[in-house]
């Protein structure tokens, strides 16, 4: 029941969004702000009597429309993958989070002493004793400890 529930809401979401773009095509249409390319493809369809050209530009504008949100959402979506794309990069995180190029090109490749432990299963303790031993390089920027991403023994 829950799944009917939720898919009856989407179509009235749909259908309010289709309604709403049929209006703003209505107000284009009044304003005279046609889309020139789709204009061609009414009239050509209406044999080029304006009038049915006006009722064929209507569902061809209203698709146009729903055709941009598609590519924009695209654009968006992939503009997501390319900011986590960035941030999977230590160096780009490392700046993101404020160090400066001196202390990434001090550490090497930087990486966040949190995720250092997760990543080597190492402990604070064991971490600290290899900072304080200089087998392994660390920062403090912005209260966050970053440590050179590599394996202590």
């Amino acid at each position: 029941m829950k799944f009917l529930d939720k898919f009856k809401r989407k179509s009235a979401a749909s259908r309010l969004l289709e309604e709403q773009l049929y209006s703003e095509v209505v107000q284009e249409l009044a304003e005279g702000t046609l889309r020139n390319g789709l204009w061609g493809q009414a009239l050509e369809k209406a044999n080029g009597d304006e009038i049915k050209a006006k009722s064929l530009y209507i569902p061809l504008r209203v698709q146009s429309m729903k055709d941009e949100a598609e590519i924009y959402q695209a654009i968006e979506e992939e503009a997501e993958v390319v900011r986590q794309v960035k941030l999977a990069d230590p160096a780009t995180k490392a700046r993101s989070f404020g160090l400066t190029e001196d202390e990434i090109a001090y550490l090497g490749t930087p990486i966040e002493a949190v995720r250092y432990i997760e990543k080597y299963k190492s402990s604070q303790d064991k971490l600290s004793k290899a900072i304080n031993q200089r087998k392994i390089l660390g920062v403090v920027s912005h209260g966050a400890l970053w440590v050179q991403d590599k394996k202590y023994s």
